[in-house]
């Protein structure tokens, strides 16, 4: 279950009013795209609504004509920056739609009551309101800062606090669809649709239709709202029954009473006799009228007395528990309950119906997956957890640690000892030996993460109690200290000195660092510390820091959210320091940097360079060098290596590099480095073209055309080639040919004309064919000669046999001499002459 946050306008604080309005409910956050709204104004004081435990009941309180006109400013701006709104009818609806809405607010104050979030942590709820204010505070006067000065760039998503780890821009939060541009966060209760009435006349109850046509005739003495699958109890001379929306009376009015399908369910309780049952959505009886009691609980189950005793059914009306209780059951939530005869305790089942035992309801806690704790109480000193099952699957220890909040783990104390349990494997994990379990909160994925620093004997390892695989990722060691930095990614400490690691496999440097700090996740992740130098920690390793950004991550008025002052010291130092650039190529030489080098290098002609800054680009894992260097060892002559082609390109697709995966789609294609595979050509170039590369579609194209990995299908090949077009990525020559092939000589003529215009040989031949033979246009010899000798001087030696035949063959233009100069060029170089010139 999330965790909410609500927003409320409200006339007073602490003080709950009929007219309050609730504005929002919302898991574990203050939506950033409302957070204008907190602008003015600002204090702390008791919740109006979860205000039931004093002292935690803090609450905070703001101006509400202020923020509203703030968000509109802050909504107008967003509307004039050029590019910013990826679907700007989409933005103007929920402008529209907020706007509105907020106009309508007429109380002093919004009131943020976060109260169900702060119960997560053992701090004081007043501590902890007054983080949110000083952060919401901070990230206003950043949004205030962008609208003052008109430009979108200062508002830094990575300078933002308590903002939602999974986007990496303000621009990806606010063209998140679910958001709705903020309109998502703005709760308002349901509101059925109208689309029948039901009115009386003259006591009697009948149904319309929207547009007013009677559906039902007046009839009824009694015509209850319409629920489950749209049908409606109705009564009649003491007798009930049911009515579809339809005006329809699907289950005759039979009954002596008649309950509500409850949504979720396929069953509902009639009465007959004094005694109850259940029927269907059709009618048909699922369990006869033999129950002295009968109540819906939780939805899909009923709880029954026959016989005196108390028992539970389910919807199709098999017995779930039998008919022995002294009572009714409750639901507990995730858990069900009933008395225990004889005993002040309830007698406890879970949530699959499996019973626990006997115990006070204080002591029974739900803890997620189905599993149950019981806490100590006045049978037992101790705390256990009880499987999905019923049985117990650990028992015996003294404290679950509530500081925690993993998916899968608890960590339990036993003496002065810890354990992991696994809730997903209902199991220990960790024995009781461990001397502290902590939660890193370390984000994985933009989830939370069930990564564990554990500490036994002044060893510390790290482990991960993954709900499908757990596993050390760390294993016990004699490490001085380890701390999360972004993803997977860990500092070590051993012998003073820290390392960068993934595993103790995959190690992105060895221990050689004095001191290493996170870092806004932006261009990297952490900084490392190596006397007076700093280097940036990433995804591709370590690289010498900029100083430039080093200097803006220092300067930063929050940068205590990332590190401390003497790391803060550390970094001005070096961004203010005027040491030399060390100039060439080494370790710590960015991928970026690296890339750019091989870019100018292989525009140069060096390629060599080019080869040796691509390959330490790729080695370390950057996929657009990856790239490079398979394109390099594809085609440039004397560098040509299909085996080092296939390798580089099959690395860059799997590191989603889209130009490799349509490389490697090349190869499979046409058996570079590899056999031809049609399957796996088709797959890579699907690959790159689901994520819009038109150069792939051009491939998937020609594969069509030349129907030998696939058979020839050239309706599919002038697709992909329109498709490539329409991507930025235009094969004209092709286009022409295939619309040539059809006989659609208006589009050839468009396509050979943009080809030729583009330099193309072939195009300038085409247009020559199509002004020599007249296709859809005049012919006009003098134009394809034209067109012929251009062919020629772009290097397309059959033009020379269409000049001959037109030498030979056209009268205004015969002249033998100049059809044998073109035959004789063409012959040697190699054409076959044909025998109708």
């Amino acid at each position: 279950m999330s965790h909410r946050v609500y927003l409320y306008n409200v006339s007073t604080a602490s003080e709950a009013r009929d007219d309050d309005t609730m504005m929002m409910e919302w898991g574990y956050e203050m939506p950033l795209l409302l957070q204008p709204l907190l602008v003015d104004g600002g204090f702390i004081d008791g919740n109006n609504y979860n205000n039931h435990t004093e002292p935690d009941n803090a609450g905070l309180y703001y101006n509400a004509r202020a923020g509203i006109e703030n968000l509109k400013r802050f909504y107008e701006f967003l509307e004039k920056q050029e590019g910013l709104i990826a679907d700007k009818a989409a933005f103007a609806e929920a402008k529209m739609k907020l706007m509105n809405y907020l106009e309508k607010l007429n109380l002093t104050y919004f009131h943020l009551d976060a109260w169900d979030v702060f119960n997560m942590d053992d701090i004081p709820h007043a501590e902890q309101a007054e983080t949110w204010r000083a952060n919401i505070a901070h990230n206003n006067e950043i949004i205030t800062k962008a609208m003052d000065n008109d430009d979108i760039s200062l508002l830094r998503y990575s300078e933002l606090m308590d903002v939602s780890p999974g986007f990496t821009s303000f621009e990806e939060l606010l063209n998140y669809p679910n958001y709705e541009y903020g309109w998502a966060s703005i709760w308002e209760p349901y509101e059925d649709e109208t689309d029948v009435e039901i009115f009386e006349e003259n006591g009697l109850w009948g149904l319309k239709d929207k547009a007013g046509s009677i559906l039902l005739i007046p009839q009824f003495d009694e015509f209850y709202d319409f629920s489950c699958e749209d049908l409606a109890v109705v009564s009649r001379a003491g007798k009930y029954g049911y009515v579809h929306k339809s005006g329809k009376i699907v289950i005759p009015l039979v009954w002596d009473d008649a309950f509500d399908f409850e949504y979720g369910t396929i069953s509902a309780i009639v009465k007959r006799d004094d005694k109850f049952g259940l029927i269907n959505l059709e009618g048909r009886t699922v369990t006869p009228t033999e129950y002295e009691s009968l109540e819906a609980l939780a939805g899909i189950f009923f709880t029954g007395k026959k016989d005196g005793g108390w028992g539970v059914l389910d919807q199709s009306g098999s017995v779930i528990v039998p008919f022995e209780h002294e009572e009714a059951f409750q639901f507990g939530g995730e858990f069900y309950h009933t008395a225990a005869k004889g005993r002040k305790n309830r007698k406890i089942f879970n949530e699959s119906w499996s019973y626990i035992g006997d115990f006070p309801l204080t002591a029974v806690e739900p803890i997620g997956e189905g599993l149950i704790l019981v806490k100590p109480h006045k049978d037992a000193n101790h705390h256990t957890l009880y499987k999905k099952d019923g049985t117990v699957c650990v028992s015996g220890f003294d404290k679950l640690n509530r500081q925690t909040h993993f998916p899968n783990l608890l960590i339990l104390r036993k003496g002065k000892k810890h354990g992991a349990f696994g809730k997903r494997q209902e199991s220990l994990l960790l024995p009781y030996e461990y001397d502290a379990l902590i939660d890193l909160q370390a984000v994985v994925d933009s989830m939370s993460s069930n990564l564990v620093l554990a500490q036994k004997d002044g060893q510390k390892g790290i482990f991960n109690g993954d709900p499908d695989e757990p596993s050390w990722l760390f294993p016990l060691d004699d490490y001085e200290d380890i701390v999360w930095l972004y993803e997977g990614a860990f500092a070590l400490k051993r012998n003073g000195l820290w390392s960068i690691a993934y595993s103790p496999e995959k190690r992105l440097s060895d221990y050689e660092f004095e001191h290493v700090a996170r870092k806004a996740p932006m261009n990297g992740f952490a900084y490392a510390f190596k006397g007076s130098e700093v280097y940036t920690v990433g995804q591709y390793g370590l690289a010498r820091a900029d100083k430039a950004e080093v200097l803006e991550d220092a300067e930063d008025t929050y940068y205590n959210y990332y590190f401390d002052a003497d790391v803060r010291k550390r970094l001005l130092a070096y961004a203010k320091a005027g040491s030399p650039d060390p100039g060439g190529v080494d370790e710590y030489t960015s991928v970026e940097v690296l890339y750019s080098l091989g870019v100018l290098a292989y525009d140069s002609g060096d390629y060599d360079k080019a080869i040796e800054y691509d390959t330490l680009a790729a080695e370390k894992g950057y996929a657009p060098s990856m790239n490079n260097l398979a394109q390099m060892y594809y085609t440039e002559e004397g560098y040509i290596d299909n085996d080092k082609a296939f390798y580089w390109y099959e690395k860059g697709a799997a590191a989603g590099n889209l130009y490799a995966m349509n490389g490697l789609g090349c190869c499979y294609q046409q058996g570079i480095g590899t056999d031809p595979d049609a399957d796996k050509a088709l797959y890579w170039f699907g690959q790159a073209v689901e994520q819009g590369l038109g150069l792939a579609h051009n491939n998937l194209g020609s594969v069509y055309f030349e129907g030998e990995l696939v058979p020839q299908d050239l309706d599919k090949a002038l697709w992909h080639y329109e498709q490539g077009e329409a991507l930025g990525s235009p094969n004209f020559g092709w286009l022409g040919y295939l619309y040539d092939y059809q006989g659609n000589y208006e589009k050839a003529l468009h396509y050979y004309l943009r080809d030729y215009e583009g330099g193309s040989n072939v195009g300038a031949y085409n247009l020559g064919i199509v002004y020599s033979q007249g296709l859809d246009v005049a012919k006009d010899p003098a134009a394809a000669i034209a067109y012929f000798n251009a062919a020629l001087e772009r290097d397309y030696p059959h033009a020379h046999i269409e000049l001959a035949r037109i030498y030979r063959n056209e009268k205004e233009f015969a002249d033998e001499s100049l059809a044998k100069y073109h035959l004789e060029q063409a012959e040697r170089v190699g054409l076959d002459i044909p025998d109708d010139i």
